[in-house]
């Protein structure tokens, strides 16, 4: 494929879980084999204050049974195996194994303000950590507690951005520098993912996340577009 002189920053998306259960250990593990720059992944609390580190608030997607991981303790949490024969993996666990790597961090809103308490016992650093929460009120407290804190824009955020873009009335969407939105490659089988739309952001200041390509053909439209960041499932064997 053909690449650009400056790579963005791929990010990877829960792991690889082509061969591993997401947001474990095996899937971060083949992420950091294929070469990401960053891991992403989402923080939910368990009942007696831990970070897990699970997508979804209950098991039955990824193969366990109907299992609410906020009223399950880490021990309980601990016996589990997931489909692809994992254990679930929490916090303190991914930073030891991966702290000195980039890393977004994807505060979930059911349990988001347990979480971003708790995240004060841990030594964050804020050069290798991007946030995105779900909601004004969280990200607010998570900026009391981090006011240095790079956090992506939130959903909300991205869809105003992206209407106010395409028309060219940046000010409808609060567009802000320095702020990184996330943009797929299609809308409803329309291409977006286009360099002069890229351009528009940047020529504002702001930042574009290309969100999960999901073929080679999506991967090279990010690249070809001038991209700050591609969040992925698949490594393409781009980086």
């Amino acid at each position: 494929m053909n690449r650009k002189p400056t790579q963005p920053i791929w990010i990877s998306h829960r792991g690889l879980c082509q061969n591993a259960d997401e947001n474990t250990l095996a899937s971060f593990n083949e992420a950091v084999k294929a070469k990401f720059h960053y891991l992403e992944t989402d923080l939910r609390t368990t009942k007696d204050n831990h970070i897990v580190l699970c997508h979804d608030q209950t098991l039955n997607r990824t193969g366990s049974l109907e299992i609410d991981v906020t009223t399950k303790t880490r021990a309980e949490l601990g016996e589990i195996t997931l489909a692809k024969g994992s254990p679930l993996l929490f916090l303190d666990q991914f930073i030891a194994q991966f702290g000195q790597l980039g890393h977004v961090f994807d505060i979930k809103i059911e349990s988001g303000f347990k979480v971003i308490e708790l995240l004060g016992e841990f030594d964050i650093d804020l050069n290798k950590t991007i946030f995105l929460c779900w909601s004004t009120q969280q990200q607010q407290a998570l900026l009391e507690r981090y006011p240095d804190a790079n956090c992506f824009a939130r959903e909300d955020e991205c869809t105003r951005a992206g209407f106010s873009v395409l028309l060219r009335l940046p000010f409808l969407g609060g567009i802000q520098a320095t702020k990184t939105y996330s943009v797929t490659p299609f809308f409803k089988g329309i291409p977006v993912l286009k360099q002069s739309l890229v351009s528009r952001y940047h020529r504002y200041g702001a930042k574009v996340l290309a969100y999960l390509p999901e073929s080679m053909e999506e991967a090279q439209m990010a690249l070809d577009t001038d991209v700050d960041y591609v969040l992925s499932n698949h490594d393409f064997k781009l980086i």
